[in-house]
């Protein structure tokens, strides 16, 4: 078998794997989407979203405790905590502390008078300011209970140290109260974190650092329990592969030869190329020995960086994975 032919075989087998973890993170009911800061975890969550909307399911995308809501250029419409809808099954949510705030406590406490005053009590924001864990309790408990509502939540969550923090705030809070509304609510949401309904999908880049502090992230997620099973890993930006060994050694010998300038650019270009593809192959190397499933490579978006256009790239690329088309997406006018 030839290179060529081999290299075609591995992009097939990529496929249909590829195809069989967005079924999988499609049919779930809470997709949490991480990654470090800059790999285009908003693009991918927003992305996922739009395609399980597609697929009929009543969906949010929610952004959480955001003070500058990512999700606002991408459909035009700053996303409210009660959530706006920018599609037909899709809404987009910004689960802020103060909104979910009052309404944890509208759950504990019934008179409305009576939480207003807890809200504005000086010594009451103080102890919440001070009390660990509070904050990350009262969002990951908005977050939860939006599942119960909707038929998918996709969350964009923080960077990734934050994320693991936010996520695992459920296990400190349990150590920490010995009874009381926290910790049941903590337990409760513990359990959902562990659900079999639940993933987590991990936003990375063909970069070292990105790819260290990725398997960093499925280490500590899986060390503290906190993962129902293997996180989906998306490598962003990644140059599928197209050149052969041959193709290589000619770049090689035409390095050794005296070229013209329009020849030099050319052999610049390839390898430049050539330079990309390996760092995608050594990545997904690397990606695949620590995690259990094999990563899945989106090329570099050629929307010409606007959010909105990154968005309809990816959800156009994974689309067609798993068989919906760009007209299904139902993009907001």
């Amino acid at each position: 078998m030839g290179a060529a032919s081999r290299v075609a075989d591995r992009t097939d087998d990529d496929r249909e794997a590829a195809a069989a973890i967005l079924r999988d993170l499609l049919g779930a009911r809470l997709v949490l989407v991480t990654g470090k800061g800059g790999t285009g975890k908003t693009t991918f969550s927003a992305a996922l979203a739009l395609l399980a909307a597609a697929k009929g399911r009543k969906v949010l995308l929610a952004e959480i405790d955001s003070q500058r809501p990512a999700l606002t250029p991408v459909f035009g419409q700053a996303p409210t905590f009660d959530g706006v809808a920018v599609t037909e099954h899709l809404t987009v949510a910004n689960l802020t502390w103060q909104d979910a705030l009052q309404a944890f406590l509208r759950k504990l406490v019934p008179s409305r008078r009576i939480v207003k005053l807890i809200l504005t009590n000086r010594v009451v924001s103080r102890f919440l300011d001070f009390t660990p864990g509070s904050q990350e309790i009262v969002t990951l408990s908005a977050l939860g209970e939006r599942v119960e509502s909707y038929d998918l939540v996709v969350a964009d969550m923080p960077a990734s140290g934050h994320a693991f923090s936010l996520l695992d705030i459920t296990r400190s809070a349990m150590g920490l109260f010995r009874s009381g509304p926290v910790r049941t609510r903590a337990s409760e949401l513990r359990a959902l974190l562990i659900e079999p309904s639940t993933r987590v999908a991990l936003v990375g880049l063909p970069e070292e650092m990105v790819v260290n502090e990725t398997i960093e992230t499925y280490a500590k997620l899986d060390k503290f329990g906190l993962l129902s099973r293997a996180p989906a890993v998306f490598l962003n930006r990644a140059t599928l592969p197209t050149f052969t060994d041959d193709e290589r050694s000619l770049l090689a010998r035409l390095g050794k030869q005296e070229l013209t300038e329009l020849q030099e650019e050319f052999l610049r270009a390839g390898r430049w190329e050539d330079e990309l593809e390996q760092a995608t192959a050594s990545s997904r190397h690397r990606l695949a020995e620590a995690i259990p499933i094999r990563p899945v490579l989106v090329p570099p978006s050629t929307a010409g960086g606007t959010s909105a256009g990154s968005v309809q790239a990816v959800a156009a690329h994974l689309g067609r994975l798993v068989g919906i088309g760009r007209k299904q997406l139902g993009w907001p006018a």
